[in-house]
């Protein structure tokens, strides 16, 4: 294949070089930067022209471009007249545009003290004397995000942690600290969960005695946190979405309604390492307590449908 004709076909649709864009802007580059890097570090050398015609990008913004890429040390500029770029190596970029966010995380670290030292010199506008409660709620959109909510949440906990939903709920979290952090917890640590037979379980290292198995197949898609009886996140089913989505709130009455509906599933559930048969042998569950369970449970979800406009669709609940 000939130059021109890899110039011409590098961004069709079908190209691998397409994913790679994609990933890259995960770097902290723009599409079209990541774009030009990718050119760049495939064709070779080229002036800003040229880069400019083949990309179709229109030449004012393209040398904006090439003066950022040089800024974040991925692309070199080759003297001469007229000035020709050329990219660094992909192992070598990677390494670079790590390092530049950990070194922008330091700096936001860094200024942390200076920030809060300057809004305490801020007068508070006292005006508004009205109390607000605790009553708040936050979407939290994708991975990382959910991420650095459940693990502040798992280390400010003190009392309890409270965690419902199956394996292919948290399946993303594998590896990261979110298991490591809940196999660590002071706090009483209680998971229901549906735990296959088969395969490598996320909590696998978690004790077997804080887990109980959520045979109910109608709560399989129901999937929630809840942290010392005092915030929850919750997660939402989307199919629209390709990023996960949930919803964190410190509102004590939906708390204490989702506390009462996994108290009600965590009593009728057994461990992990006991059969049905086992865990049935002492019970003394009656069909009319079974259906006054089941009456409670239904009425707590109807209550949080109700009371904070959220469609089964989106909790994800299926009515028994």
């Amino acid at each position: 294949m000939t130059a021109e004709s890899l110039e011409e076909n590098m961004f069709e649709s079908d190209n691998p070089l397409n994913e790679l864009n994609r990933l890259l802007i995960k770097y902290d580059l723009t599409p079209n930067q990541a774009k030009v890097y990718l050119y760049l570090s495939k064709i070779g050398i080229k002036t800003a022209s040229e880069i400019s015609k083949s990309l179709k990008i229109p030449r004012t913004e393209t040398y904006h471009l090439l003066s950022t890429l040089q800024q974040k040390g991925i692309i070199f500029s080759v003297f001469g007249k007229p000035t020709k770029f050329n990219a660094v190596g992909i192992d070598e970029s990677i390494v670079i545009l790590v390092n530049n966010e950990k070194n922008r995380i330091a700096e936001l670290e860094i200024g942390k003290a200076d920030i809060i030292k300057l809004w305490k010199t801020i007068p508070k506008y006292t005006g508004n004397k009205e109390k607000l409660e605790d009553n708040k709620f936050q979407t939290l959109q994708g991975r990382n995000s959910i991420l650095v909510k459940l693990e502040q949440m798992i280390k400010e906990s003190s009392e309890n942690i409270l965690v419902l939903g199956t394996e292919s709920d948290f399946k993303k979290f594998y590896h990261t600290d979110f298991t490591n952090l809940l196999k660590k917890t002071k706090s009483e640590l209680k998971i229901l969960t549906d735990y296959p037979n088969k395969g490598i379980h996320i909590f696998e290292d978690v004790p077997s005695k804080k887990i109980k198995k959520l045979d109910d197949k109608s709560r399989e898609d129901f999937c929630f946190i809840i942290k010392d009886d005092s915030e929850v996140i919750f997660f939402i089913s989307n199919s629209r979405s390709k990023d996960m989505i949930a919803i964190w709130t410190d509102s004590k009455t939906f708390v204490i309604t989702l506390r009462s509906l996994f108290s009600l599933i965590w009593k009728k559930a057994h461990h992990i390492d006991e059969s049905n048969a086992e865990s049935l042998l002492g019970s003394e569950i009656t069909y009319e307590h079974r259906l006054r369970e089941i009456e409670q449970e239904k009425n707590i979800l109807n209550y949080l449908q109700k009371n904070f406009k959220l469609s089964e669709n989106k909790l994800g609940v299926k009515n028994e």
